[in-house]
């Protein structure tokens, strides 16, 4: 099978607020105590020099970042810059009678954009009490953004035939999955070049991989895994082993992310593995017994959840809180449950929606 590998959780910080900078008008500064009269106020938006700061509430979601001043040429930190939301105007303190540059950083605030899509409509699967949303369908049709709870908070994610969630990063284009509750956005790679949806096209993976060489062991359902052979649960799946497709997966991203100095902008956020036992499962999930995983009992008997059970099952980096701490790097897979929201269906066959690449690739989740 051809597997579509993906990153999640990049953070798209400061992705916006490299450039040139332009002296601003002193209109744009709130009055102060300090002599403004040798200070200079530049602005970075995107890629893009500036003339202005962009207006408060503007269509395009910019919010203030950070900023940086310089004093005679050399950058000082006892000169400050904060933002006053209410006013749309910075504040400047600890300035100096020598001549002062302050550069401002404005970022587009890609989750409150997001969030402000939720559908109001109706159109969203209902969620349960206990966080699994109750999918019954495809959705080939409309695109829209529904809510759910992850293990960070809220995730507001993109469901459909969705058109307005690209992204080009590092010179490759992906496809917002999602916001995650730590506002972390998570993406999914989608190739060279643009695809439109509904297109088949190899391009929309990085390659071809088992999940892994061996299959006839429970241990081999791991994204990572421990002991074949094994006597117990944990010693079968403790993530010790990397899967084949996890190998394949950090070597792109080796070369493809670290190598290219990308890597300051993707965040640590979890990627789900879930390990955890089906209601009707024969065996107990270690050795080579007869066992079936969650999403073994399909809908109705089972609904999609974002919300990750076992600590275990949470592939993080640095993360020991919230999740295992045992990846390489902050990348993986996505899950049979994202893809059920973003629009799939058992085997109903879908190819309108956004994670149709026309070709069978690997998701995290056993069966």
């Amino acid at each position: 099978m051809k597997s579509k590998m993906i990153f999640f959780g990049i953070l798209l910080t400061s992705l916006f607020v490299l450039g040139g900078w332009g002296i601003l008008n002193k209109t744009h500064t709130l009055e102060q105590e300090e002599n403004l009269e040798n200070t200079e106020l530049a602005v970075y938006v995107e890629d893009e020099k500036v003339d202005t700061i962009p207006s408060k509430g503007n269509q395009d979601g910019y919010v203030f970042d950070k900023a940086s001043c310089y004093v005679d040429g050399n950058e000082d930190g006892s000169v400050t810059v904060s933002w006053d939301n209410d006013s749309w105007a910075p504040i400047v303190k600890g300035l100096s009678t020598y001549k002062t540059r302050c550069d401002l950083y404005f970022r587009v605030d890609i989750p409150s954009k997001i969030r402000a899509q939720l559908d109001n409509t109706g159109s969203c699967p209902e969620v349960g009490g206990d966080g699994t949303v109750l999918v019954n369908n495809k959705e080939d049709t409309n695109g829209y953004v529904c809510s759910a709870p992850d293990d960070y908070g809220t995730s507001y994610y993109f469901r459909g035939n969705v058109t307005n969630n690209y992204v080009k990063f590092g010179d490759y284009y992906w496809r917002i999955i999602r916001v995650n509750g730590d506002d972390s956005v998570r993406m999914i790679y989608d190739g060279t070049s643009a695809h439109s949806n509904g297109e088949s096209s190899s391009d929309r993976q990085i390659g071809e991989s088992a999940f892994n060489l061996s299959y006839h062991d429970n241990a081999y359902v791991g994204y990572m895994y421990g002991t074949t052979g094994a006597s117990s649960y944990e010693e079968t799946h403790t993530n010790t082993n990397n899967s084949t497709i996890k190998q394949a997966v950090d070597s792109w991203y080796k070369t493809n992310i670290i190598d290219k100095g990308l890597s300051r902008y993707v965040s640590d956020t979890l990627f789900c593995n879930d390990r955890s036992l089906s209601k009707n499962s024969l065996g107990g999930g270690f050795g080579t017994e007869v066992s079936s995983y969650r999403w073994y009992d399909n809908p109705p008997k089972q609904y999609p959840r974002l919300n990750c059970k076992n600590q275990n099952d949470r592939f993080t980096v640095n993360d020991e809180v919230t999740g295992n701490g045992d990846l390489t790097y902050p990348v993986g897979l996505v899950t049979i449950d994202e893809a059920y929201l973003a629009g799939g269906y058992t085997s109903l066959g879908n190819s309108k929606y956004y994670l149709y690449s026309g070709t069978w690739y690997w998701t995290m989740s056993p069966d």
